[in-house]
């Protein structure tokens, strides 16, 4: 039996690895199919995890027709593609929405399983205000509401989304949480209370509260000196690390760091981790998120939904906002080594239980989706 699971960016490829290995343990030729163009990196590149590349036009900017025309062309290529190889399962990764449509189509003539696994949520997701409620973002919403429902299953990678598309009593629709390989470690903090020490670790990009952050910090800074890890890049570092100095807070900038035992010597110095977006973002859980949970960090958090309910109910971070900013520090301030501690063995459960390897394919196994 073949499947063949589609992915436009490659953003989506930790997911995309899982599903490949979980079809592959069931007996299944798996076929994956992604663009030739990074939209991260805004050019042409080599993926070297995918079967199949499809050649598709550039695009420079995120919010662009050329960004439209480029994910149409690649939905249209797909299922070309598809007459071809002719798969039983067709495992689609949304966005880009445009697959919805074409997707749609191929099973409608074609006897198929189809999956849509929505990841994102565009233009929802993204910060442009209300004016995602006008054309064309309108257009770039209705392909995927439009056609969505032709599939025979319809994954969301957290509960959010099902919230925000009124999804929650459908049969059809389920969650398949995030979820990585990676294991939490054995390693025990190094942090002291003579100080806060945080992490900020991921893009830091358009999209990201860095006034919220800043502010926060500062309040930290009149019980005690702040130090803020940073690892990653992003195009709005310098002025999170220009403002952050200039409110007397110590920045070590780590710029990208791959190793997980790296990673995981910088998070054992650290009590909390950032996980702070702009109030107008819809996500209900982020790659972030993860890497923290694995590595024992607890969190400060913003990001509604899914892990809003995670730091509530297991106590393993705080949900932040700017009316809460000082409730929050004198929290930290009374907090101890002992308390830090049984929250980061606690959050390293909750990825176990419902973010690793092993509670992504007993869902997978639920779902009976072979």
């Amino acid at each position: 039996m073949k499947v063949a699971i589609i992915s436009t960016f490659d953003t989506f490829f930790d997911r995309v690895d899982l599903l490949k290995e979980y079809y592959q343990d069931k007996g299944l030729e798996v076929t994956v199919i992604t663009s030739d163009y990074s939209h991260r990196l805004k050019e042409k590149y080599q993926n070297n995890k995918a079967d199949i590349q499809l050649s598709v036009r550039p695009y420079n900017k995120n919010l662009s027709i050329d960004r439209l025309r480029s994910h149409d062309q690649f939905a249209k290529k797909v299922k070309e593609y598809l007459e071809t190889l002719r798969p039983e399962i067709v495992h689609c990764i949304i966005p880009c929405n445009s697959l919805c449509k074409k997707m749609s189509a191929y099973k409608k003539e074609h006897d198929v399983k189809l999956i849509f696994d929505v990841n994102d949520l565009w233009p929802e997701s993204l910060p442009v205000g209300n004016i995602k409620h006008r054309f064309p973002f309108t257009l770039w919403k209705n392909t995927r509401d439009k056609y969505i429902e032709h599939a025979d299953m319809i994954l969301s990678e957290c509960d959010y989304f099902k919230e925000i598309l009124h999804k929650e009593h459908s049969s059809k629709w389920h969650t398949l949480h995030f979820a990585k390989k990676m294991h939490p470690s054995n390693t025990v903090s190094t942090f002291t209370l003579e100080e806060f020490s945080f992490c900020y670790l991921g893009s830091i990009n358009n999209i990201i509260d860095i006034d919220l952050i800043v502010a926060f910090l500062s309040a930290c800074t009149k019980v005690r000196k702040v130090k803020l890890h940073i690892i990653g890049g992003g195009e709005k570092k310098e002025l999170l690390i220009e403002q952050l100095r200039q409110n007397s807070i110590l920045v070590i900038d780590h710029g990208y760091i791959f190793e997980q035992e790296k990673k995981q010597e910088i998070l054992d110095q650290c009590q909390y981790g950032f996980n702070v977006m702009k109030d107008s973002v819809m996500v209900g859980l982020t790659m972030k998120s993860m890497d923290y949970m694995c590595g024992g960090l607890p969190m400060i958090n913003t990001i509604k939904g899914d892990t809003a309910k995670i730091c509530d109910e297991y106590s393993v971070g705080y949900n932040l906002t700017k009316d809460s900013i000082s409730e929050i520090v004198s929290l930290l301030e009374k907090e101890t080594i002992d308390e830090n501690r049984q929250k980061r063995e606690t959050i390293k459960k909750v990825f176990m239980e419902n973010f690793s390897q092993e509670a992504f394919n007993k869902t997978l196994e639920r779902l009976e989706i072979v």
